[in-house]
């Protein structure tokens, strides 16, 4: 798994699962996607059941959806041609990818990708490249639902 920043306000979630590459691009539109990816990997660890996140494309988009049963999540990547346009979402919508795989394995490939972000390019280097903040507090929040389980 991997979180590449590309210029000022793109970025792109790269992740290969049971040998299938997956790439879903971000834009400025939704400065806030990688917080709320991160806000969703920490309610899966709390045991939520159903959670997602939205990758702004303008005006495309992509949600990666995560339902969770025991120790399972099953995730679904799904484009939509105009997520400005709810009344056409799903009648437009393209199932990308959908499989399970363990949670754990889902979240610590998740918490090394965050590691290696800020490994390669620390908080102001992210902060040049996406032109928002870092999501600090809620890498913080995450990091620590992580150690307490």
């Amino acid at each position: 798994m991997q979180w590449e920043l590309g210029g000022s306000g793109w970025a792109t979630w790269s992740w290969s699962v049971n040998a299938a590459e997956q790439k879903v691009h971000a834009s400025y539109v939704g400065p806030e996607v990688l917080a709320a990816f991160m806000n969703g990997v920490r309610d899966l660890l709390h045991g939520c059941g159903a959670t997602f996140v939205t990758f702004f494309d303008e005006p495309s988009g992509t949600r990666v959806f995560f339902n969770q049963t025991e120790k399972e999540v099953f995730v679904q990547i799904v484009e939509f041609v105009d997520l400005n346009e709810p009344s056409s979402w799903w009648s437009d919508a393209k199932l990308v990818w959908a499989g399970r795989l363990p949670t754990e394995t889902f979240v610590e490939a998740f918490m090394a990708m965050i590691e290696e972000l800020l490994s390669e390019h620390g908080t102001d280097g992210y902060l040049k490249r996406w032109g928002y903040e870092f999501p600090a507090l809620e890498w913080e929040t995450l990091q620590a639902a992580h150690s307490s389980r």
